[in-house]
């Protein structure tokens, strides 16, 4: 699963990056510990890319309650084209869920330590996400949104089962063509990313409670 993650970067380089106006993003600020509920950013295309915050955890639009969210962080690659929760927005509302960084808990013995994962160069990048907006019974319009989650590479299977599924750069326009709707196409790139392109490392237990997003969540922990 992915159920915290990172990003840091200046939102001018992700504007430039991802092709949306910084503008949109007036109180953007970096995150180093985002945790499932909270506000995220996410690219849409409609025209040209929009960036905008969801919740993160999707309510689809027949849900009763919000909380049905908490249940809702992923999606898994394999049931996404026939869960209720998530077909429709398969089809028609995908969007990228940009981060950085994300961590996972690898079990030693009794021990959960928490490891912090990123592409080689730190570069920011684009997970594969489905949006959904929810009207509460008081009339609120929620944009909620999910991430695809699928089977390990090499380097991630040594800390967990799953891994949240990362675009490449040259498939996130793909991804988001509101017109794309061919289930073929779109399973295709629902595969782990490179395992060397990517890195993991050791960090504090900080990371563990969503209450710390600040920069020491992502420093490496000594290993002497």
């Amino acid at each position: 699963m992915c159920g915290r993650y990172s990003i840091t970067a200046d939102v001018g380089a992700l504007a430039a990056r991802f092709a949306f106006q910084d503008e949109d993003l007036p109180s953007y600020k970096p995150r180093y510990n985002t945790a499932p509920t909270q506000e995220v950013l996410t690219v849409t295309k409609n025209g040209g890319s929009h960036a905008q915050y969801m919740r993160w955890g999707l309510v689809p639009f027949w849900a009763k309650d919000i909380k049905i969210g908490y249940r809702m962080i992923n999606a898994r690659s394999e049931t996404v084209s026939t869960s209720n929760a998530f077909k429709n927005a398969l089809k028609k509302r995908r969007c990228l869920v940009i981060a950085d960084g994300f961590y996972e808990w690898k079990l030693e013995g009794s021990k959960k330590t928490p490891m912090y994962i990123t592409l080689k160069g730190h570069e920011p990048f684009a997970f594969a996400g489905l949006w959904e907006t929810w009207k509460s019974p008081e009339g609120n319009i929620v944009p909620s949104c999910t991430i695809i989650t699928c089977e390990p590479n090499e380097l991630i299977a040594t800390i967990h089962d799953r891994m949240p599924v990362i675009l490449p750069q040259e498939a996130e326009d793909t991804w988001l063509r509101p017109d794309l709707e061919d289930w073929t196409v779109l399973k295709s790139f629902l595969i782990p990313f490179p395992a060397g392109s990517m890195q993991a490392y050791h960090v504090s237990d900080l990371v563990n409670s969503p209450k710390n997003d600040t920069p020491e969540c992502i420093e490496p922990m000594s290993t002497t």
